[in-house]
């Protein structure tokens, strides 16, 4: 009886002392890979519980593929864009927004163009002024058309959130440009 009593006392005590402990939030951010379950299968509550710990409990020790299923939403779409049709003048574009993107990739081709004339296309970058008050443009890229490469295709990285294209000619050329472009993500 005595044995007993000793291990209803150690229980009581336990579970007093455990009790006794204040529930806190944890000082960790919350990990929405953790939050596994919800009230509806699937769906998770936004809250780490027992739930979740009893859906862990329910795998532990299982194995197999590491690779999640990710839906990604709202991805921008991008659609070749035709920039200058038969321009034969130097000109500057209008802006063009590469939010999402990461990469331009142009397609030009020249007519006209007579050794030993260059046409020169400019990609312009515009980075606005935190402050207000407008902005600055530059151009982190350059193409020199000759007539070795009157057609051609480059891809390169995007320069800002805006950007624009510019094409300048020699006086007195007869070439003419046209060039348009594409945005991917990669």
């Amino acid at each position: 009886m005595n044995k007993k009593l000793t291990i209803a006392m150690l229980a009581t005590f336990c579970l007093t002392t455990l009790l006794m402990i204040p529930l806190t939030h944890s000082t960790e951010p919350y990990d929405p890979w953790v939050d596994v379950t919800g009230p509806t299968p699937g769906v998770e509550d936004g809250t780490i519980n027992m739930r979740d710990i009893q859906y862990e409990i329910l795998h532990f020790n299982t194995f197999g593929d590491t690779t999640k299923n990710v839906s990604v939403v709202n991805w921008p779409i991008a659609e070749q864009q035709t920039v200058f049709y038969n321009v034969t003048e130097s000109t500057v574009g209008s802006y063009y927004s590469a939010k999402g993107f990461s990469h331009i990739h142009l397609t030009w081709y020249m007519t006209g163009l007579v050794d030993p004339e260059t046409v020169t296309i400019r990609i312009w970058a515009y980075m606005s002024n935190p402050a207000g008050g407008g902005g600055i443009g530059f151009w982190p890229s350059t193409i020199g058309v000759t007539s070795d490469n009157a057609k051609g295709t480059q891809e390169i990285p995007v320069p800002s959130a805006s950007f624009a294209f510019s094409v300048y000619y020699a006086v007195g050329t007869t070439a003419s440009v046209y060039l348009s472009y594409y945005l991917t993500y990669a």
